[in-house]
């Protein structure tokens, strides 16, 4: 039997869709753009507000004068309120940054790393450099899935069954990590290109590619937390073995591996994305051998959107990393194989297939959603509105 919801339910309920609208939202907005948002009274809004201001959660700034009239104010984050700390981790390189509400980030750190978990020792005394008591979660975007949300697989670097418990000690912040392409994908859906989109695919492309399925918004995670690994379906006939165990993947065709192998360079270990840069710039110049290289890439790249097209029938589906860089010099080249694939009665109105408009920052700011997804939880926000003894 479902249970009843007090008015002090209520009311953190209603705080919470508040906080959550102001993060949310593009811009800032007024207090009387709450109350209609949320449709609430004015004097409901306006108590709601007062309240999350002496908990140092929402702020109250002056709009610029426009007029005649009673002066407007709009509600921003609070200067002295909670922080999130967001993480990308990528094959050979870490950014550490920092997230207040509504999403705006300020990057704090970032560097190398020798591709071992010793890459985890940098990153926590890097945090340790930066962190405060505003600092209330830690989100970390990883370049690989996470079984059972701790047992960390990154094949192209040789990681297998890597334990997040004894990387991520109990001398770290309250952390949340997930899959980059995945968080890359929850990025687009709230902040770019699959914006209000009911149901999307996201892929994100870098050594190779991975991707998620975004319902309203929210991206998927399976049974086990590790949905998404559309890289490593044989989608388009390869011949070679994965460094994941299977024969055929898709992602030896796809992304910055790909390239690299064409060239006659050992792919893996997160090595070679300078080289697959490269031999973009050169396709773009209209070199012949880097043209048939990007593409192959591109052909690749479509043969799968079409497949999985097939199964999913998304709206649109969004491209970051070389996804973007490949939409830019070879969209023809994508569309065209992507229809291929595509069953005869859905060629006439192929899914929308779009640069991703959050970039390169694509996993960092999904690492941030996570983390804010974590402070606006209702226990952790009640908790802070709670006078202190």
């Amino acid at each position: 039997m479902p249970q009843t919801m007090t008015s002090a339910d209520l009311r953190t309920r209603n705080q919470v869709r508040l906080l959550r609208a102001v993060h949310d939202a593009a811009a800032p907005f007024t207090r009387a753009e709450a109350a209609r948002l949320l449709g609430i009274g004015r004097n409901t809004a306006a108590a709601l507000v007062g309240e999350l201001e002496a908990a140092r959660l929402l702020h109250e700034v002056p709009a610029e004068a426009g007029g005649r009239g009673r002066p407007t104010t709009l509600l921003v984050p609070h200067p002295q309120g909670p922080l999130a700390f967001a993480v990308d981790f990528r094959e050979d390189t870490w950014t550490l940054a920092s997230v207040e509400l509504g999403g705006r980030i300020t990057e704090l750190e970032g560097g190398e790393h020798d591709r071992t978990p010793r890459a985890f020792a940098d990153i926590r005394a890097a945090v340790a450099r930066h962190e405060s008591d505003r600092l209330a979660v830690l989100g970390f975007a990883t370049s690989g899935p996470i079984r059972d949300g701790h047992r960390l697989h990154i094949s192209h670097l040789g990681w297998d069954e890597v334990d997040l418990g004894a990387l991520v000690g109990d001398d770290w912040p309250v952390t949340v990590i997930d899959n980059d392409a995945r968080l890359a994908g929850l990025a687009e859906a709230r902040r770019g290109a699959l914006r209000g989109k009911g149901t999307a695919m996201h892929f994100h492309i870098d050594f190779d590619i991975g991707g998620t399925l975004l319902l309203g918004g929210d991206a998927q995670r399976g049974a086990h937390n590790v949905a998404g690994e559309f890289g490593h379906m044989p989608l388009t006939g390869s011949p070679l073995e994965c460094m994941c165990g299977v024969r055929g993947c898709w992602s030896l065709d796809v992304g910055a591996n790909a390239l690299v192998r064409r060239f006659g360079t050992r792919p893996g270990y997160g090595e070679g994305r300078g080289l697959a840069r490269e031999v973009l710039r050169r396709a773009e110049d209209g070199d012949a051998e880097a043209t048939e290289a990007v593409d192959a890439n591109a052909a690749a790249l479509g043969r799968g959107l079409g497949a999985l097209a097939n199964a999913l029938d998304p709206e649109a589906i969004s491209l970051s990393g070389l996804g973007v860089d490949l939409i830019r010099l070879r969209r023809e080249v994508i569309e065209a194989h992507c229809a291929e694939g595509l069953m005869a009665f859905r060629r006439d109105e192929p899914p929308q297939i779009l640069a991703g408009t959050v970039g390169a920052a694509g996993p960092l700011t999904g690492a941030a959603e996570i983390a804010w997804d974590a402070i606006l939880d209702p226990d952790r926000v009640r908790e802070r509105l709670q006078p202190k003894r």
